[in-house]
């Protein structure tokens, strides 16, 4: 609330609030009208105060239905229209995903943890597959 520098105002009576946690919240507060940047986009909209650790803002669904709004979870992108009825689509941070080494020790804890564990590293050409014991017991690897 400091950083933006918005006001707040006390409701008349407060209520509760269901997280998705499962846990649940008392609104007490909110902020008239506060006009804000969501990536580019200028928008504006009441908001309620709640202490939600590391998120900055959450958009209710209020504001989502106004905004005909489309959530991409798989490329983390929303579609949406502006306070102009413009389509937007504001896009996320995308995470450059590659693969994990496993060390032998974090395979050896997960065994003994009783997981099962398929590892495989394959740096071999195809003809050699059959030459080798563990490969060749599984078609569905060549």
């Amino acid at each position: 609330m400091d950083k933006c520098g918005f006001s707040k105002e006390l409701y008349a009576e407060s209520w509760l609030v269901h997280l998705a946690i499962g846990t649940q919240k008392r609104v007490h507060d909110w902020v008239r009208a506060s006009a804000f940047d969501l990536n580019g986009m200028p928008t504006a909209t009441h908001l309620n105060v709640l202490p939600l650790g590391s998120y900055s803002m959450l958009l209710g669904m209020d504001w989502l239905y106004i905004h005909r709004t489309k959530v991409d979870c798989y490329d983390k992108a929303i579609e949406c229209v502006d306070d102009n009825g413009e389509p937007r689509v504001l896009q996320g941070n995308k995470k450059a995903t590659s693969v994990r080494m496993v060390t032998t020790m974090q395979a050896k804890c997960s065994c003994k943890k009783g997981c099962v564990l398929f590892a495989v590293h394959i740096s071999i050409d195809k003809e050699e597959v059959e030459d080798a014991d563990v490969l060749s017991r599984y078609p569905v690897l060549q």
